[in-house]
């Protein structure tokens, strides 16, 4: 009796079986290029990379991106996109128009999250054009030069976030009525001029370690979280005026012609550049709304000083972080700041191992007769290295104005007192 024959039978294709848009969503994780080399597959892999909703090139040079770009441009349908990422760690002069011919073509298929992300060895300009789009709702840039109009998105009315790290900004102002979430980390800005930001629908806001003037803030009724960090390049502090040598025409000013800055905020020329701001202030105004705020500076730092001279109401304040910059000098600009958050219910202050003050003046607030809110505060944190005279005083007009001891907490590095 012959034997019988085995039959061999091929394993079936369950992957091919499945739905295009679950195909589609599996091949959005990969590359632009390796996506469309799912092509040789098999037929039902055909076309499928010609409509995928994300387009990711990211790595290596522009140039060599280029040809297949072009034919990718070609080829492709015009399925929007959820999102569009181009990373490059090298790019030349010459490659930013390709680099603006695919942000328009991304543009073009209503693109709605767009992350642009170049060498980090030179700033490219992008176009000086305005973006349009009515289908934008975020935007990323890594590492980019941006100017003149690019940054008014007036003709993106669903725009609702903006990052911008580490970028050169040359722009006067930062403007959309649409925009919710704004965050500039290690970005420079001019030290000449100061650049407006103008997005009364904020509700979060995150200004970084910048180097360059401090942004003028209009009014953000909506804002919820705001951080703001000044480091060292600052340019409104009294170490950078120094610096870049800015002095004004009276010969007989000691701040501009005597060598000695003083930081007060009563003094118009250690301002660096004069401001027409809503209600005198720069910053604080901008911020007035926020329900969070994190505000850390150092003590050369003296716009916040002439702000809390006309000191608006934190009216919706409930959890605030400062640092040392506030008691560098005394304990006026933190009386001044907690008299004005009527509702605030849990206040951080952290203080440095070396006390701030080197710059710092006595500068009159705009201080109130009343004392603190004390029935809202839940907690106050001291956080310092140790227990010293900084603390005692600090203590002291905590208690002077109406904390009661019990609501007061220090902690140092090695406990909570």
């Amino acid at each position: 009796m012959p034997q019988s024959k085995k039959v061999s039978m091929a394993a079936p294709d369950r992957i091919s079986a499945l739905p295009d848009a679950v195909l589609q969503h599996v091949l959005t994780f990969l590359q632009a290029k390796e996506a469309a080399q799912s092509c040789v597959l098999a037929r039902r892999w055909l076309h499928l990379w010609k409509s995928l909703p994300v387009l990711r090139v990211t790595g290596g040079q522009v140039q060599e991106s280029r040809e297949f770009m072009e034919h990718l441009l070609i080829l492709r349908d015009r399925t929007p996109l959820d999102a569009c990422i181009l990373t490059f760690h090298r790019a030349s002069y010459d490659d930013m128009r390709y680099v603006m011919l695919w942000i328009r073509y991304a543009l073009l298929c209503q693109v709605r999250v767009l992350n642009v992300a170049l060498s980090r060895a030179v700033f490219w300009q992008l176009s000086s054009a305005h973006l349009v789009s009515h289908n934008l709702t975020e935007l990323k840039l890594d590492h980019v030069s941006v100017g003149d109009n690019f940054l008014d998105f007036s003709n993106c009315p669903s725009l609702e976030e903006l990052r911008m790290t580490e970028c050169f900004i040359h722009s006067d102002w930062i403007s959309s009525p649409s925009l919710k979430s704004l965050s500039i980390v290690d970005c420079y800005l001019s030290e000449e001029t100061r650049i407006g930001i103008s997005a009364p629908g904020l509700i979060s806001l995150q200004i970084i370690s910048f180097v360059g003037a401090i942004p003028l803030l209009e009014d953000m009724p909506g804002l919820v979280t705001a951080a703001v960090t000044f480091g060292d390049g600052c340019g409104d502090s009294s170490v950078r005026l120094e610096e870049r040598e800015m002095v004004c025409d009276d010969t007989s000013c000691e701040c501009c012609h005597g060598n000695n800055y003083c930081g007060d905020a009563c003094c118009e020329c250690c301002y660096g550049l004069s401001d027409a701001s809503n209600a005198g202030c720069v910053l604080l105004n901008g911020l007035s709304a926020a329900t969070n705020l994190n505000l850390v500076a150092e003590s050369e730092v003296f716009i916040i000083r002439k702000d809390l001279r006309q000191c608006p109401t934190f009216s919706n304040l409930k959890t605030l972080f400062l640092n040392g910059w506030c008691v560098a000098a005394d304990q006026h600009a933190l009386i001044c700041i907690l008299q004005h958050s009527p509702v605030l219910e849990n206040f951080t202050l952290q203080l440095s191992e070396t006390p701030e003050g080197s710059y710092a003046m006595k500068t009159t607030y705009n201080l109130l007769e009343q004392q603190f809110a004390s029935e809202n505060f839940k907690k106050v944190l001291v956080i310092c290295p140790y227990v010293d005279q900084r603390v005692h005083n600090i203590l002291k007009s905590l208690s002077t104005y109406g904390i009661p001891p019990q609501k007061i907490y220090i902690k140092t590095d090695k406990e909570i007192i």
